[in-house]
């Protein structure tokens, strides 16, 4: 790897491949002005059976243990209770990425027990530990709910038994995310003073600069201000443990990318640009990582791994 190259001009390449990541589409209760993928309740791309059917029958061949769900809102497609009942069987390890409110819709309440029942592990997105700067974010009432399911996941034995909860941090506006570290620390701290709520593990992301949220910094005249920081802050040392180089992403048609930024955008695996997840033999799957500009938001502080 060339020390002096900018990142997009670097050869970055894949290693094992543990993790699969699969988008069910991007339907969401959920309009935030940050989503990548640009998320909404009247969200277009969404996952069918048949697609679904496909990718599970090639992941039950494959000796890959973990398996995620994200959107949109996972839960908002049909198919994400049908994922993992099909692959609960064989003892894979399933983590559901949810906004938590959509928990909280008569549709979509059945989901907490049902992840208990799996032993899901849930990841779920709670921007800031004040109520104002995470209903600027993601719309009024958006805090309280979230606190509100986090209560109930707590009392399930979630973030306090055994069952896995994680809470991901992602900034207001083009501020930068805060040392891991002691943004953990603030955040178990405060959510536990204040509302007795308990988590596993924070897991920071910078905004990236594509989607939504390129177009709210363009509106502002921040956009070349924002990419001059992220160039600033570019850790080379995060290189090799970067989560696209362990991650394959599926979008709802069966395309694969080397996360879900390039799926957002429509960069496919560098030569596999036509080829279905289940087309591919992945014990001899060897492709460079598809780089852009919005891949320094992974390489800030302490990365994506």
């Amino acid at each position: 790897m060339e020390q002096d190259l900018p990142l997009e001009s670097q050869k970055l390449y894949k290693t094992k491949i543990e993790v699969v990541q699969i988008n069910l589409g991007n339907r969401c209760n959920q309009t935030c002005y940050h989503c990548h993928m640009e998320g909404s309740p009247s969200g277009k791309r969404n996952m069918d059976r048949s697609t679904a059917q496909k990718i599970l029958e090639a992941l039950i061949k494959l000796n890959i243990q973990n398996i995620e769900f994200t959107g949109g809102s996972p839960e908002m497609n049909p198919n994400l209770k049908f994922f993992i009942k099909g692959l609960s069987k064989y003892g894979k390890k399933l983590t559901v990425r949810t906004n938590l409110t959509i928990l909280e819709l008569q549709d979509y309440s059945f989901y907490p027990d049902f992840y208990k029942k799996y032993k899901i592990h849930v990841v779920a997105s709670l921007p800031s530990i004040f109520e104002e700067v995470t209903d600027r974010q993601r719309g009024k009432g958006v805090f309280h709910s979230s606190i509100r399911i986090l209560k109930k996941l707590n009392e399930m034995g979630y973030g306090t038994n055994g069952l896995l909860l994680d809470l991901v941090f992602n900034p207001a506006g083009d501020n930068p995310p805060a040392d891991q570290t002691l943004l953990e620390k603030e955040y178990k701290e405060s959510l536990k003073k204040y509302y007795g709520i308990f988590f596993n593990n924070l897991i920071p992301l910078a905004n990236s600069p594509i989607g939504r949220f390129k177009d709210f910094l363009v509106r502002l005249g921040r956009y070349d201000h924002y990419m001059e920081f992220l160039k600033k802050n570019y850790n080379q040392k995060t290189l090799d443990r970067l989560m696209c180089k362990s991650l394959i992403s599926i979008d709802d048609g069966g395309k694969v990318h080397d996360c879900d930024f390039n799926l957002a955008i429509g960069r496919r695996i560098k030569g596999y640009e036509n080829k279905k997840f289940w087309e591919i033999d992945l014990s001899r799957f060897v492709s460079e990582i598809a780089l852009g500009e919005h891949c320094y938001a992974c390489t800030v502080n302490q990365g994506s791994h």
